[in-house]
Formats: structure tokens, C-alpha cells, sequence
């Protein structure tokens, strides 16, 4: 079936069976993109998710459309930037402290919460910071971290309120199995500035960046240099 046939539903046309999803286009090969199998291949995941949210909230901001529907994707996207950094940082905290991971770290870990992954964060971070510059991290930079993850775990605390319109949630005090399916989010929410909004992020994720990439550079020179201690 040719691409100009519309489909019965919309403009483009339908789906067929042997069109191919995952792979490369010879005469389009700039679009391709490359797939990473090797290095530290979680970078391109973390930098990914915070390209595309930027992306959506410039188009949003130039054009002054789409706000409405955008809003949903920007947030999320940018909220799991946020999550996959932090967990970074606390792996690689925790071993440049010498500092074991337990059996709780890792069931906090999976979770998508992003105030128990920063009170895990939180604790580490003026150690390292210690122990590779010798001094603390300047207090008010911790204090807006904290008033931004709090201000995020607010509206979304579990990852899933800007994903799924509606969720299922546990009836306070009814039998076992007994769920009630509600909104998503709050009703008290009813405006988001999407420019203010990546602004803020932005300056979020610079900091975190910069922290993550700092700790995991001084967290890989020690990996190597145990390892030519063998």
C-alpha cells in the first residue's frame, strides 16, 4: 500500500505489516540514530529526556501553542531527568564513602519518589564534597534543591500524575483490594507557566549535571585506581 493512501481514521495513511519500526533508512540517514552499547550509555537516557523537554517547552514558548497539551510531557520529562541523575549521584556517592548499599537503598531506589531518592541524596553530598575539595557545598544551593524537589514530590509524587490522567489509589480505610480511581492530579493546580517552569528546571538540571558528572569523574579515577592496585 502506497503512503499517499489515508487511512479511514486520519490523513496519514494506515499501518502495514511490513513496515519497519526499529532500524536504519538509507536515503533519510541523517535521522538515524545511533543506538549506545558501550561507555556510560545511561548519559545519553539522562540527556535525552532533559533535550526533549526542553525542545517542547521552546516550541510552546515561540509560538505560544500547544501550552495545554505540551504542559503534560515537559513536566514528566524533566522530572525524570531529575530521577536518573539523583540516583547516579547516589551511587556514586556512596562509593566514593565507602559506603554500602543496602537491601532498603535499593527498594528506595526503584521507587519513582523523588523525595525519598533526595533524603537518600542529601546526607552524601557534603561528605563528598569534602573529602574531593575539602569544604561543603554552599548551604542555599542545598536549601533550592530541596524546595524544588519538595515543590515537584507535591504535584507528583510517584512519577505517574503528568503520564496518566487518572490513577488508582488505595480507599483510606476500606477492605484489601479496594481501590478508587481519581485524577491525577490536585484540583488546587490549575496553571503552570510552561517558560517559568523550564526556567527553573533548567537551572535544576544544570546544577545536577554538574554535580553528577563531578562525583562520577572522581568515583571512575578511584575505580581505576583500585584497580591498578590489584
Amino acid at each position: 500500500m502506497s503512503n499517499e493512501v489515508k487511512s479511514i481514521f486520519g490523513s496519514s495513511p494506515p499501518p502495514v505489516a511490513g513496515d519497519v519500526l526499529f532500524g536504519g533508512n538509507k536515503e533519510y540517514w541523517s535521522a538515524n540514530a545511533c543506538i549506545s552499547h558501550w561507555g556510560e550509555d545511561g548519559h545519553s537516557y539522562k540527556s535525552g529526556f532533559r533535550k526533549a523537554a526542553l525542545h517542547l517547552a521552546t516550541h510552546v514558548c515561540a509560538t505560544s501553542s500547544d501550552q495545554d497539551l505540551l504542559i503534560y510531557p515537559i513536566v514528566y520529562l524533566y522530572r525524570h531527568h531529575i530521577e536518573m541523575v539523583l540516583k547516579d549521584i547516589f551511587r556514586d556517592g556512596s562509593f566514593l564513602l565507602g559506603r554500602n548499599i543496602t537491601n532498603d537503598d535499593e527498594k528506595k531506589l526503584i521507587t519513582h519518589n523523588l523525595q525519598i531518592v533526595w533524603d537518600l541524596v542529601l546526607p552524601l553530598l557534603n561528605p563528598v564534597s569534602i573529602l574531593i575539595e575539602g569544604r561543603e557545598l554552599p548551604p542555599e544551593d542545598l536549601e533550592g534543591i530541596s524546595s524544588y524537589i519538595q515543590q515537584i514530590h507535591r504535584h507528583d509524587p510517584d512519577g505517574q500524575r503528568f503520564r496518566y490522567a487518572r490513577i488508582r489509589q488505595k480507599k483510606p480505610n476500606a477492605p484489601k483490594g479496594t481501590y478508587v480511581n481519581r485524577r491525577s492530579l490536585e484540583p488546587e493546580l490549575t496553571l503552570i507557566n510552561v517558560g517559568d517552569f523550564a526556567i527553573h528546571l533548567e537551572k535544576l538540571a544544570d546544577y545536577l549535571d554538574g554535580l553528577q558528572g563531578w562525583i562520577a569523574e572522581c568515583a571512575q579515577w578511584q575505580r581505576e585506581e583500585e584497580a591498578n592496585a590489584r
